[in-house]
């Protein structure tokens, strides 16, 4: 028997109409470099060249599992090629449906797409933001002054240091969770992001049920 969760009820019954969204596409099993951020961006900036003159544009990271042979990720058919995109540009996005992505660890086909609205969880984690700070409590600071700037709350917890190369040299930065945010406050950061580098997979924020994992996730 499913348990009541009246932050999942708070949630259905939320209504929004959604500006910005998920859009979510089908891999084959396959590799992909572990440090893609870049690469990534740029194959689909080639596939789809007006993504560069979308602001809002998001490109999640895509998880896999090490390989054990090289620098590479280990994806199976579950994983989902996730772009973040305003509602107007998705029915360009499906031209991605049936091209083919390469960066340089073999050839994915891209598969079907689905949309995916974003959710207002009280909860939101993202894998790597990128504020232009290396220092912890250099980036919490800076983590506080921008969520201010755009009137979202809630309480923070970094994580673990990243590090992403990009052609201008390497960029660091934390995983960071946010916990007790408002619904809309919830949205509005999710629309937005956090920091610099969206399109490479920095500053994206998705829902979370639990602050527990931030330290290993």
């Amino acid at each position: 028997m499913r348990m009541y969760n009246p932050e999942w009820e708070a949630i259905k019954s939320f209504d929004y109409v959604p500006r910005i969204v998920d859009v979510q596409f089908d891999l084959p099993a396959g590799e992909i470099p572990a440090d893609h951020g870049y690469v990534l961006h740029a194959a689909l900036v080639g596939l789809l060249p007006w993504l560069r003159e979308v602001p809002e544009l998001a490109i999640h990271p895509v998880h896999g599992a090490p390989s054990g042979r090289n620098d590479n990720l280990v994806v199976n058919r579950r994983v989902k090629l996730v772009l973040r995109l305003p509602v107007e540009r998705l029915a360009d996005a499906r031209a991605l449906v049936g091209m083919r992505l390469d960066l340089g660890t073999g050839e994915l086909l891209i598969g079907e797409m689905k949309e995916k609205r974003l959710a207002p969880f009280a909860t939101l984690y993202s894998h790597f933001v990128a504020l232009g700070v290396d220092d912890e409590l250099a980036f919490l600071v800076e983590a506080e002054a921008q969520l201010e700037k755009i009137s979202v709350h809630g309480g923070l917890i970094p994580g673990k240091k990243r590090t992403m190369h990009l052609p201008e040299g390497e960029v660091a930065g934390y995983s960071l969770m946010l916990h007790d945010v408002d619904p809309q406050e919830s949205l509005h950061l999710q629309e937005t992001g956090l920091g610099l580098y969206r399109g490479q997979g920095c500053g994206i924020f998705i829902p979370h049920k639990s602050i527990k994992a931030v330290a290993t996730g």
